[in-house]
C-alpha cells in the first residue's frame, strides 16, 4: 500500500480535516465507509498475497467479497446498526472482524 489507511477515528478525522482543507466535499460518514472498504480490501489482499478478489460495500451493513470473475464468494454483515457506527464505536473490533472475514474468504 502506498498510503496508510486510517485505523482509528482520530486518524480518520485527521484525514477528513486534510481533505476539507484541500476543498474536497465529503462527509465524515462517507469517508468512514470508504475507509472501511479500503481496510477490508487491504486485509483481503494480504490474506491472498496479492490483489485477486475485491471487497465491495453493498450497503450500510454489508461488505461483499467478489471474485475476479464477478461472483460473490462471501460477505461480512455487521452485528451492529451499521459499519460506520461500528467503526465509530470500536474500530479495533470491527477491523479484527473484517480481517477474520477476509481470511475466511481467502482460505476457502
Amino acid at each position: 500500500m502506498s498510503a496508510k489507511i486510517p485505523e482509528t477515528m482520530d486518524e480518520v478525522k485527521n484525514l477528513w480535516d486534510e481533505l476539507k482543507k484541500e476543498g474536497k466535499d465529503i462527509t465524515l460518514d462517507e469517508l468512514i465507509k470508504s475507509n472501511v472498504q479500503d481496510l477490508t480490501q487491504a486485509y483481503l489482499d494480504s490474506a491472498e498475497e496479492g490483489h485477486y478478489d475485491s471487497a465491495k460495500l453493498v450497503n450500510d451493513q454489508t461488505i461483499a467479497f467478489v471474485s475476479i470473475t464477478g461472483r460473490t464468494i462471501g460477505k461480512y454483515v455487521t452485528k451492529g446498526t451499521s459499519l460506520v457506527d461500528d467503526f465509530k464505536n470500536n474500530s479495533l473490533k470491527l477491523e479484527l472482524d473484517l480481517e477474520a472475514a477476509a481470511n475466511k474468504v481467502a482460505n476457502k
